[in-house]
């Protein structure tokens, strides 16, 4: 199609993972390539995301400038976080490219809106057996939900890309600074799984981009997080409690799940999907227990969104944006007392297993009902 691609940048410094040709096949990568710090990787054939942050955020070096040229054949749309239908991307600085998104194909339908008083871009390619529509006001939803909670949206634009993937693979989805690609099965409703997905997805915008800080707290209260705003929108206290219990499912046969942390598991870097490491599934219990002894500790007075406000307000003061986990366990124990000191030592400083019965109290103490769980739980 005559499709070329280039970028003007010093020797080395950003080199391409996969060809960038939108017509031809390329590997499906895994959401975990996105830990590398220098390539532009693939999600799929259409989707590509930049580097990760953090490495540069360590290092205090900003990402070096670059300038990418999109030659796009007739009538595609190319989709990026700096724009729709850009052809050629030249920030500032470098770290504009930063988690960015890069699509391109000719069936995108975009569509703009606006959520939190943030400009929105959503374009999504393929049939499903939902509305655009109804993405569309999902999108929106997780914005003002995450927004009314953490404070306003930390970028001027987010961008959504929503692209098909391929039947019988798992769904995924990666986030960056200011760009989100949900890559879903086609046949995949529109229902708690990857309304959860979306939410969790949104929320990386405050935690991972505004604010970076240990892995179970990124990607484990981040899920709770997520699974408790998506419940509150949809009315239906139910889903929190589903996604909570087939947490504790999935911590449970965790073979190490009595004898690692979850800082001693990244620091040993296990390799993992989601439901197999402990900084997802016991993260996202640790930030359903931890929000349920704040409440109590206070009276009722806090939770672990005023935990998370003040973690944030931290990050904002740093260019690295980086809270560590003592700061983090002294904001906890200064809004809820003893007690939640004493869930930390057992929950994020020990190993000792977390309960049904842990889990059930826990949602009673965040939203005043009993929510017993599955049968499927206990065995």
């Amino acid at each position: 199609m005559g499709t070329t691609y280039r970028t003007d940048a010093p020797a080395g410094a950003v080199r391409f993972r996969y060809r960038l040709d939108f017509q031809n096949d390329v590997a499906m990568s895994s959401t975990g390539a996105g830990l590398d710090d220098t390539h532009l990787f693939a999600v799929s054939r259409s989707v590509f995301v930049a580097p990760d942050p953090s490495a540069y955020r360590d290092a205090g070096h900003p990402y070096p400038l670059v300038l990418v040229h999109i030659a796009a054949p007739p009538g595609w749309h190319v989709v990026t976080s700096w724009g729709v239908d850009d052809d050629v991307f030249a920030p500032a600085g470098g770290d504009a490219l930063l988690g960015a998104t890069i699509a391109a194909a000719p069936d995108f339908r975009v569509y703009r809106d606006t959520a939190a008083g943030t400009p929105l871009v959503l374009a999504i390619r393929g049939r499903r057996p939902f509305a655009d529509s109804a993405l569309l006001s999902a999108v929106g939803a997780s914005l003002r939900r995450a927004a009314a909670v953490l404070g306003p949206v930390p970028v001027p634009r987010v961008t959504y890309t929503s692209e098909v993937g391929s039947k019988g693979r798992s769904s995924g989805s990666l986030q960056g600074l200011a760009s989100i690609a949900l890559v879903w099965e086609p046949a995949e409703p529109l229902e708690l799984s990857r309304l959860h997905d979306l939410f969790h997805e949104t929320l990386h915008l405050w935690f991972g981009g505004a604010m970076d800080a240990d892995r179970w707290w990124i990607e484990g209260v981040t899920d709770y997080v997520a699974a408790r705003l998506e419940s509150e929108w949809s009315g239906r206290a139910g889903d929190l409690a589903d996604l909570c219990y087939q947490s504790l499912r999935d911590y449970l046969r965790i073979d190490r799940n009595a004898n690692t942390t979850m800082a001693e598991e990244s620091r040993e870097g296990v390799l993992g999907d989601n439901t197999t490491l402990l900084v997802y599934r016991k993260g996202m219990l640790a930030g359903l227990l931890l929000d349920a002894a704040i409440r109590r500790g206070s009276d009722g007075r806090a939770s672990l969104d005023d935990l998370a406000r003040s973690a944030l307000a931290l990050a904002r003061s740093r260019p690295a944006h980086r809270v560590s986990e003592d700061e983090i366990r002294a904001l906890a124990v200064a809004l809820g007392g003893g007690g939640t000191a004493r869930l930390w030592r057992r929950v994020v400083d020990g190993t000792s297993l977390i309960t049904e019965a842990d889990v059930t109290d826990a949602l009673r103490a965040v939203t005043g009902l009993s929510l017993g769980a599955p049968a499927a739980v206990a065995k």
